[in-house]
């Protein structure tokens, strides 16, 4: 399973990754919101559960974003190739 594969698999559980990842975070609207990857309260960052951008996500302080693999990897100061392993 490449990188893609595993990302949009991810994807298919993004509430559930979402809230092991950032488990400070709420859902709103279709989102999981946190502060930060370092997953405190807040509403900063924001990752889509639904639609089309499931699994996507943005933390609008910082511009950093991407998909569940890069949100685990910024969650754990994790790389990709790391991030990739632990996600598997």
């Amino acid at each position: 399973m490449n990188a893609h594969e595993l990302s949009q698999r991810m994807a298919d559980d993004a509430s559930g990754i979402a809230a092991y990842l950032l488990p400070k975070g709420k859902k709103a609207s279709g989102e999981w919101k946190a502060g930060s990857t370092s997953g405190e309260e807040g509403a900063s960052l924001s990752v889509r559960l639904t639609g089309a951008k499931k699994g996507r996500w943005k933390d609008f302080a910082t511009e950093e974003g991407g998909d569940l693999l890069d949100l685990w990897a910024a969650t754990r100061g994790l790389s990709i190739a790391e991030a990739i392993t632990e996600a598997k």
